[in-house]
């Protein structure tokens, strides 16, 4: 079932690819080959940084994946994030976990902290940098910066730890055997911090080619608040795949100190393009990286020995 559910997915992105491209090609020749070809290049490395976040999560619950085996696990199962809904690159990644070993709450457990860590470190990136330069997006999309300290709460370990428990009683699971600390959640937070840094620069390069009304350091500042705002509302809309729409509302109106709206569209445009291509890069690699064996893992958990591994 998971594996069809990705098939649809990967039909989906490829849907995806082609109606983006679509949207952009007309207006594509104001942007530089090298401004498009270098925000590819740093929204690679910004999806790419993603996966580091999950591991380090992961090696908190006592699963110490090989970067190897993450790549293939995480990326191949964000793939299903073009599907509505949230859950199922956690379903995707609870089964291919299996194959090196990682039990079904553990891996469930580094997805879903993860998604929930976006949203502070988005929240937090835009916090810290949009009142200088654009406070008007921020005194529209208020909404996604008070889910900030909410998950914050959330995320503290005692607390996490108790929901957690409680959604496997729910679910008749067992729970997990080793808590989440504080260094992990820290370290986790930190990859994502770093990941819409570098989606702020990505967008920074294609803001750039537009002749902005601003420069230097504030259209930086600018383009990495507006990343992460847009980045940040989007996700809490579930009910779109990958926040479609959203994402590109909320950053048209947040560079508006730097561009007029019809620049700025095809600046999100561009970057949600981009960040497709991204995901289809990354889930190749995943896929190209087949386990070598089912045991190249080291784990805190028994393995079963009615299966292989």
């Amino acid at each position: 079932m998971t594996r069809g559910a990705l098939v649809v997915a990967l039909g989906l992105l490829a849907l995806a690819l082609v109606s983006q491209w679509n949207d952009v090609r007309e207006s594509f020749s104001l942007l530089t080959v090298s401004g498009v070809v270098s925000s590819g290049v740093l929204t690679v490395l910004a999806v790419g940084t993603t996966v580091l976040s999950w591991r380090a999560l992961l090696a908190g619950l006592g699963a110490k994946l090989p970067l190897r085996a993450a790549v293939r696990i995480f990326f191949v199962g964000q793939i299903g994030k073009y599907i509505p809904g949230s859950v199922w690159p956690v379903l995707a990644q609870m089964e291919l976990s299996r194959d090196y070993g990682v039990s079904r709450p553990k891996a469930a457990s580094a997805s879903l902290v993860v998604l929930a860590l976006a949203v502070p470190s988005g929240g937090l990136a835009a916090a810290v940098t949009l009142p200088f330069v654009s406070a008007d997006a921020l005194a529209q999309y208020w909404w996604a910066l008070v889910a900030v300290p909410v998950f914050a709460v959330l995320l503290c370990p005692p607390v996490l730890s108790r929901l957690l428990e409680r959604a496997f009683r729910l679910l008749r699971r067992p729970g997990l055997d080793v808590p989440l600390t504080l260094r992990p959640i820290a370290a986790g937070a930190g990859w994502l911090l770093l990941s819409f840094v570098w989606y702020g620069l990505a967008t920074w390069l294609l803001v750039r080619d537009l002749d902005p009304e601003i420069g230097g350091a504030r259209l930086v500042t600018l383009s990495l608040g507006a990343y992460a705002l847009a980045w940040t509302a989007g996700f809490l809309v579930l009910v779109l795949p990958a926040g479609a729409g959203v994402r590109e509302a909320v950053l048209v109106l947040a560079l508006a100190p730097a561009v007029a709206s019809g620049p700025a569209t095809l600046v999100a445009l561009v970057a949600r393009l981009l960040a497709t291509i991204a995901d289809l890069v990354w889930a190749a690699v995943g896929v190209a990286l087949r386990p070598r064996h089912p045991d190249v893992i080291e784990t805190s958990e028994q393995p079963n020995p009615t299966e292989p591994g």
